[in-house]
């Protein structure tokens, strides 16, 4: 299943509606702790049956499509919309920072590393990347995308000046202790230099992070770290933190 998923992002396709900024969050449990964001261009349902979905989550999003859009700016106001939304979330979760999760699945750990950053919660980055302009225009998942960019006439240096203190790496600093990255060493969908240097940067800003890999590809490597009990994990180290 999973390397059909992982196949399927390589083959040649239509990118759609790349522009739209609207997202879907799922209201879960609201005495949970976890908030997760999904993949690119994969829905909750689909997500929950491929079972790379926490068990117990306070919130879980679906992205935008414009998340991974062929305009700048709207990678911009799409990602924002988001750590937006999840901030108010934890607002009204009334929730201490060292108590929050926040999970990121693919290019959803480019959102949860934002939020995770600006509130000092844990993160735990699941087969991410390290820059998102970069990984936009070298991912073969992000292809047709990239062609319609450059056939509007836009470079790699417009996403990067336009993406500048949103990358992964920009945003480590603040994580709290205990957070973990986890890739997949037969990840196809994530550029080896861009694996590197999420690794690189990781163990220079946060040496006391959990770096972790997993023998699998992209949505396996997603698939086999949940399946691991990542939910319950979670509120385990909560109710430490609450004790």
């Amino acid at each position: 299943m999973f390397q059909s998923m992982g196949r399927d992002f390589l083959c040649p396709r239509s990118v759609g509606d790349d522009t739209c900024t609207a997202f879907a969050r799922i209201d879960g449990d609201p005495a949970s702790s976890l908030i997760c964001f999904l993949p690119w261009r994969m829905p909750y349902r689909l997500a929950h049956v491929a079972r790379i979905v926490p068990r117990n989550f306070l919130a879980c999003y679906e992205m935008p499509r414009a998340i991974v859009s062929s305009e700048p700016d709207l990678c911009v106001r799409a990602l924002d919309a988001l750590v937006e939304d999840a901030m108010r979330v934890f607002d009204r979760a009334r929730l201490d920072p060292a108590q929050l999760l926040v999970v990121g699945l693919s290019i959803g750990t480019a959102v949860a590393t934002v939020l995770a950053n600006r509130i000092g919660a844990r993160l735990c980055s699941i087969a991410s990347a390290d820059r998102g302009d970069l990984t936009l225009w070298e991912s073969p998942a992000s292809t047709q995308v990239r062609k319609l960019a450059e056939a509007k006439g836009y470079r790699l240096s417009d996403f990067t000046r336009a993406l500048t203190g949103l990358h992964t790496v920009e945003n480590l600093a603040n994580l709290a202790p205990g957070s973990r990255f986890v890739f997949g060493l037969k990840d196809e969908l994530i550029p080896e230099p861009r694996r590197q240097g999420l690794i690189s940067a990781v163990h220079d800003v946060l040496p006391a992070a959990e770096v972790s890999y997993v023998d699998a590809g992209h949505f396996g490597t997603m698939s086999e770290t949940v399946g691991r009990g990542l939910g319950d994990q979670a509120e385990v180290e909560v109710q430490r933190a609450r004790a």
